[in-house]
């Protein structure tokens, strides 16, 4: 039995057929950054959560409203999911966050997967802004280069694209350049324009690019206390 339940408080008819989009909070935390900045852009509405047998003990109040670890969105009009992950699971749980939440993807029988990360610019070579690649049953292209072969990805975010292949299911990953020093909004911003040439969303990113250095420092800071509060002991741990 799994130690990851879905919880989705609307109607899964509805959800049928609909585009499946998330991030995680690792490299420049772009993932992340991308998938918040269109859940609040597009005023989704959040049906859902994924709890976790180690479910992370902090919560905060975002500008929907109180934030759980996962929150699930849903945005009617472009007919999109979206996994808004505050913060990563424990990783001994990452496998199995990422087979439950694909095989529940397959039931819902998602037109397609799209996944956002980032490379290390350190590594660029050329122009390019972003990478991509895609899994085997994924007709989707983009006018980009595709991740040069060898080259490993890691983390949560390889084991959502590896359960997509697994499952047959079409997966496009995002990748493009950021800092892996900081946050990198700028680099967000070029993951959510190229999702609204993909799903026609219009999304503005002025204020990512506008306000970079803001929300940087305002992510920093909100990491640094989520990851002091989570390495206390119990016994010195603030509780509100």
């Amino acid at each position: 039995m799994s130690n990851v339940k879905i919880i989705i408080k609307k109607d899964l008819s509805e959800l049928k057929g609909s585009t499946f989009i998330t991030g995680f909070r690792t490299i420049g935390e772009v993932g992340y950054l991308a998938i918040r900045h269109l859940a609040l852009k597009r005023k989704m509405e959040r049906i859902g959560y994924v709890v976790t047998k180690y479910y992370r003990d902090v919560t905060f109040v975002d500008d929907y409203g109180i934030a759980t670890p996962f929150d699930i969105f849903y945005d009617k009009d472009k007919h999109l999911v979206l996994l808004l992950n505050h913060i990563l699971p424990f990783q001994r749980e990452w496998n199995d966050f990422a087979s439950e939440v694909i095989k529940w993807i397959k039931k819902l029988s998602i037109n397609n997967i799209l996944l956002v990360g980032a490379l290390d610019k350190r590594y660029k070579v050329g122009n390019e802004s972003l990478k991509w690649l895609k899994t085997s049953k994924c007709s989707l292209n983009l006018d980009y280069p595709q991740l040069d072969k060898q080259l490993l990805m890691v983390g949560p975010l390889a084991l959502f694209t590896l359960h997509s292949e697994i499952e047959d299911l079409p997966a496009l990953v995002l990748l493009p350049y950021a800092d892996r020093e900081r946050t990198d909004p700028v680099a967000a911003a070029t993951a959510i324009e190229v999702l609204n040439k993909m799903l026609s969303l219009n999304v503005s990113v002025d204020e990512l690019y506008e306000e970079a250095k803001r929300i940087e420092e305002d992510l920093q800071k909100q990491m640094e206390l989520l990851q002091k509060e989570l390495s206390r002991g119990s016994a010195d741990r603030v509780y509100m």
